[in-house]
Formats: structure tokens, sequence, C-alpha cells
């Protein structure tokens, strides 16, 4: 018997209450001799406490996955409201310099950004105060230029160069922003940098994206090819 219960290991008798699901129905008594540790104490409690228990931590765990999705549904309210409201004053502007200086206000004073800068790579049809070229002899230009997707806003680290010849600030911005402009190819980026992690990585870039298509509807003819 001693050697029977011997290769009888802790794995066997899970699997077989595992599949012998109904035991407990035979044997009833056996559930009131059962302790289990704690899992804070570790102190022995009844079966029936550890459900107890195990069942207020599920209703903790899911009180706070609720409470996070009000607040992202909260703050994705907030930004719908906000991006609606940049659309429609973009949409509005009478000139392509008024448009412009929209993007330049709205940036910084509707959605706090602390460093707002648009350029292009092209040559505008119009020249616009507030809207620079980048030339292709800076290799970090031209590398940028290639790195960039259409409807693919990038949020991150950029090196210092870089920092410097967007912004033309020798403030040190901790996290940047670009929203590439351009339909079928990307002729220019909106650059938006903040010295805090605001614009880290994971950051979700659904409503960038929207931004970034509208400021492309409003100046992509300024770019034309067949224009030119």
């Amino acid at each position: 018997m001693s050697s029977l219960l011997n290769d009888i290991h802790e794995e066997d008798v899970a699997n077989f209450l595992n599949q012998n699901r109904e035991f407990f129905h035979v044997f009833p008594n056996l559930l009131n001799e059962l302790s289990i540790p704690h899992p804070e104490t570790g102190k022995a409690v009844s079966l029936l406490e550890r459900q107890i228990y195990q069942l207020r931590k599920q209703r903790d765990d899911l009180q706070v996955e609720v409470d996070t999705l009000i607040n992202i549904a909260g703050e994705n309210g907030q930004l719908f409201h906000k991006v609606k409201d940049f659309t429609r004053a973009l949409m509005k502007a009478r000139s392509e310099q008024a448009a412009v200086d929209c993007i330049y206000q709205q940036m910084q004073q509707y959605f706090d950004v602390e460093a707002v800068s648009l350029v292009s790579w092209e040559v505008p049809s119009v020249s616009l105060q507030g809207l620079a070229q980048l030339g292709i002899s800076q290799n970090w230009s031209e590398t940028l230029k290639a790195t960039l997707r259409p409807d693919e806003p990038a949020c991150g680290l950029l090196e210092d160069s870089w920092q410097k010849g967007l912004f033309h600030s020798d403030e040190a911005m901790h996290s940047v922003c670009l929203l590439p402009l351009g339909e079928d190819r990307v002729w220019g980026v909106l650059a938006l940098g903040s010295t805090t992690d605001r614009f880290h990585p994971s950051l979700g870039t659904y409503f960038l994206k929207i931004m970034a298509e509208m400021i492309t509807a409003r100046l992509e003819h300024l770019f034309d090819p067949a224009q030119g």
C-alpha cells in the first residue's frame, strides 16, 4: 500500500479530479475536511472561504477593467470632439495661409502641444508663412522622408539633429509625433514635440491619423505635380 501511494503524484490526483468532475458529488463529506492555504496570509481556510476570496478577487479585477474602459471612453470622447472642432476650424479657413495659421493655433492652444512645425520636402505652388521646406541635402531629412508612410503617424524619440532640424530649437523634446502629409506620397509632415513622454511609441494614433488626413485634404492641391 505504501509503495502504491508513493507512485501517485500530485499531477495524477489533479488529472483524476479534472476528468471526474462529479467526484465530490459522490463524496461530499470530503469537502468539509479539505483546507486550502489563503493566497495572501497562507493560513489554512476552507474550500468555501477560498472560493469566496476568488470570487471577490474576480469582482475587483472586473471592476478595474470596467473603470479603465470608462476612462478610455471618456478620453476618446473628448478627443473626438477636439478633432471635430479642429476639422471644422480647418475647413472654415478662407485661404491657405489661414489654414496654416489655424493648424499652429489649434495645436498650440487647443491641444496644448509645446512645439509645432509644419514642413514639406516639395515647394508649394504658393509661399506660405509657417510652412518651411526641407531639402534632402541633409542625411537626416532624406532618411526621414524615406521612413514616413502615408496614413502612418509615428510617435517616439528623435535624434538631436533631427529635432533641431524640424523645430529649430535647442530645447530637447522628450517625445515627438510625426504626422505624414500626403495621400499617394509623403510631401510633408506636421511635427509635434513634447518635453514629456506624451507621444510615447505605444500611443494610439487613430485620431492623429484623422487629423493628418484633414490637413492633407486641405493643403494637397499646393503640391499637385500636374500644376508644377
